[in-house]
């Protein structure tokens, strides 16, 4: 079971414990977000200042953001965009009016959805507890309703299948699922 999140984060202490793994992961290639996090020019300049503004260093070159690949994964979100928008909407639906950057982890989350691996990883995190931190801050009504620490990309899914999406869930309940063990089993 998962338990919650329950102190009060600084910006600062966002930007420590949430986006600089994530902008470092990106700098090195290592996730499936589309150029500029998925956030536009301007979503992604003001995150890279405040993170400066926070004394916290990265090294991102200029046009790293750009990449070819980078440029692949934007068209990905392109073709895939009426579900990035309900995955953005389902999850500032559940946002935590407290939180700074709660617009910008919706839609990094959303642009990570979009990829193959576990949701952690495509985010560029460095283990699976640091995204349900995510979520226990960000969206705390998404988080308490995981109670049974589905793994989060599905649970998203599940969530927009019940509210009469078109996603994951093809069972009456996970209990009765065939692929129950790929959505509650160890990530590895």
């Amino acid at each position: 079971m998962l338990i919650h999140l329950s102190i009060e984060l600084t910006r600062t202490q966002e930007l420590e414990r949430f986006w600089a793994p994530i902008l470092q992961s990106f700098a090195a290639g290592e996730t499936v977000l589309p150029p500029y996090l998925g956030l536009g020019n301007a979503g992604f300049e003001a995150l890279i200042t405040d993170l400066a503004a926070s004394h916290i260093e990265l090294y991102i070159l200029p046009g790293q953001h750009k990449t070819p690949i980078r440029q692949v994964r934007q068209d990905i979100v392109n073709l895939r965009q009426s579900e990035l928008q309900e995955l953005v909407s389902l999850l500032m639906e559940n946002a935590n009016p407290s939180a700074c950057y709660a617009r910008f982890a919706a839609m990094i989350i959303a642009c990570g959805c979009l990829g193959n691996r576990h949701l952690w990883k495509d985010l560029g995190l460095p283990e699976r507890p640091r995204l349900s931190q995510i979520f226990a801050w960000y969206f705390p009504a998404i988080f308490s309703g995981n109670d049974r620490n589905m793994r989060w990309k599905r649970y998203l899914y599940k969530q927009l299948c019940e509210t009469g999406g078109d996603y994951v869930c093809r069972a009456p309940s996970c209990d009765q699922c065939n692929t129950y063990q790929e959505c509650f089993g160890p990530e590895t």
